[in-house]
């Protein structure tokens, strides 16, 4: 019966893992993220795993672990002390919905620069500003808040945000 199991794999090493997996006749689910990369100055958009160091793997544990165990790049199967923990349909399927064509989740507000928006929650609520930019992977974005007659930075989570149409 085949069933999902999380693979912890070598540092940096998902992709490698997740391919030889996949030669393997084993089916692999290796989300991943925008991210925003700081390099001398200047900011640009990547693409790195959702969950570093893990990738998902389905495949029947009595017949494959092995296979999985000792493939190139995993470190191991997680599990308990009795052998593999599988994981439920359902939340891959969650992810899985949130995932685009390319294997990159979509994050749940699109904001770019010089779009309008008004903070939902927080001691800034009601303000309206404009987007300048994402700050990190965590979800921060700096905002030009417009505050009498004066235009202030402000960093906050993009969940305190509504993009204004």
């Amino acid at each position: 019966m085949n069933s999902w199991f999380v693979i912890q794999t070598k540092p940096k090493k998902e992709r490698a893992a997740a391919r030889f997996l996949e030669q393997g006749a084993i089916e692999v689910f290796f989300p991943k993220m925008e991210a925003v990369s700081i390099v001398y100055g200047t900011s640009r958009k990547v693409v790195k795993s959702l969950f570093p160091n893990y990738i998902f793997a389905r495949f029947d544990p009595f017949k494959s672990f092995r296979l999985v165990n000792w493939s190139r790049g995993v470190s191991r199967v997680v599990g308990f002390q009795n052998g593999p923990a599988p994981i439920d349909d359902e939340i891959i399927e969650l992810i899985k919905r949130r995932v685009d064509k390319k294997g990159v989740v979509k994050k749940a507000l699109h904001l770019k620069a010089q779009d309008p928006v008004r903070v939902r929650s927080g001691p800034l609520k009601d303000l309206m500003g404009i987007f300048e930019r994402w700050v990190s992977d965590e979800g921060r974005v700096k905002v030009l808040l417009n505050l009498l007659n004066y235009t202030a930075r402000a960093e906050l989570h993009y969940s305190q945000l509504e993009k204004l149409t």
